[in-house]
């Protein structure tokens, strides 16, 4: 169930609490703050929204044993030497108890520890037993509360047949974390603009759908981070197939970074540089989609013409055989008049290798030359 504004205050004061038992339990075992997390949680009806909380919490907590030690090789060394005292008792008598504090005390000159933390080392290595050391992330009672928020529409996509989405901006970046999330999808151009993209679900496929489900998930908070866009995915439940819908007005946050703008220096000098003054021909970053049939092509600057012209420029600027190649098909896929490339003149590449207008540069591009392409090719 998602925490709403109505909501959010009581919950917050939850967050807080959580925060302050998680931050005070930093030293002590995992099994400690079980026992305190259940002491907190006491009887409250609303347990499955205290938990999730918890989750989270303990999911960025990170636990390690009190010493960097070998345990098995201790366990081992142990083990072996109790087998002097065979027969093992089935209850713990006198004799028991000094031969097994013989056995420990033997150990802890061996392997140079403490004879009194003997006990709690032997099994230092298991999750109950490992001590709250630090947190990944340095959470908020607010962004606590947003991360969990979050984690319940992720959770719904483990179970989706197929979403789609219609993006209007931050494409490179949306494409970065869909390759990432190596989720099988189709994109195609919408008119006037924007891009659609199908993304098959979890639910569609047969094998490794929990997999697959992660990395749908995965995928939600890199969407999170465009400015314009609408999610719709068909959600499999018991009852059939219900609809579930989110836009760039959703109120969820995103708890990835952004990528950086630009690719490269070259790209950032010139962009700023030719926003410095007003133009005939303004720019804009990424603001095309190239349908190619079964890919698509995003020229990184489109500009226009006052009087309607437009034109793009793509810039090839750094480069491996395999990268090369690709990218001059992309090119000549396009078949577009209006398409300027930028190449950098150290790369194993001539004017014969591409289609099109072209211009060469070596450390920086001359925003001179670039218009008077414009003015050749708009269109």
């Amino acid at each position: 169930m998602f925490i709403t504004r109505r909501r959010a205050p009581f919950y917050l004061k939850v967050c807080r609490e959580l925060l302050e038992l998680f931050q005070s339990h930093r030293g002590k075992s995992q099994r400690e703050l079980s026992s305190s997390l259940e002491a907190l949680e006491g009887e409250r009806t609303d347990f499955k929204i205290f938990r999730g909380l918890a989750k989270l919490l303990q999911e960025d907590a990170e636990f390690h044993p009190v010493r960097d030690i070998d345990y098995s090789s201790l366990r081992h060394w142990v083990f072996l030497r109790a087998q002097n005292d065979y027969p093992i008792v089935s209850k713990p008598d006198l004799l028991h108890k000094i031969q097994r504090h013989q056995i420990l005390s033997e150990a802890a000159q061996k392997f140079n520890l403490p004879a009194e933390q003997m006990d709690g080392l032997l099994y230092g290595d298991l999750p109950a037993n490992q001590i709250l050391t630090s947190f990944k992330t340095a959470y908020t009672p607010e962004s606590l509360l947003k991360r969990y928020n979050l984690a319940l529409a992720q959770g719904l996509l483990y179970w989706a047949r197929r979403i789609r989405v219609v993006l209007f901006d931050y494409y490179r970046v949306v494409f970065q974390y869909l390759k990432l999330a190596r989720l099988i999808h189709w994109i195609r151009p919408l008119a006037p603009q924007g891009i659609e993209i199908l993304v098959d679900g979890p639910a569609s496929i047969f094998r490794n759908t929990q997999r697959y489900g992660i990395r749908m998930a995965d995928f939600l908070p890199g969407l999170l981070l465009a400015g314009n866009w609408e999610m719709t995915a068909d959600i499999a439940v018991p009852q059939g197939i219900k609809q579930f819908y989110l836009d760039s007005n959703c109120g969820l946050k995103s708890h990835y970074t952004g990528l950086p703008l630009f690719d490269s220096a070259i790209e950032e000098n010139f962009f700023k540089k030719y926003s410095r003054k007003e133009r005939e021909w303004t720019i804009e970053r990424e603001g095309e989609v190239i349908d190619l049939g079964k890919t698509i092509f995003i020229p990184d600057f489109t500009f226009h013409h006052t009087d309607g012209r437009t034109a793009s420029l793509e810039i090839v600027g750094f480069w491996t055989p395999e990268y090369l190649q690709k990218k001059i098909q992309k090119i000549e896929l396009a078949h577009r008049k209006n398409l300027i490339l930028a190449v950098n003149s150290q790369l194993n590449c001539g004017r014969e290798d591409f289609k099109g207008e072209v211009l060469f540069y070596r450390t920086g591009i001359k925003i001179s030359d670039v218009l008077q392409k414009l003015e050749k090719v708009g269109c």
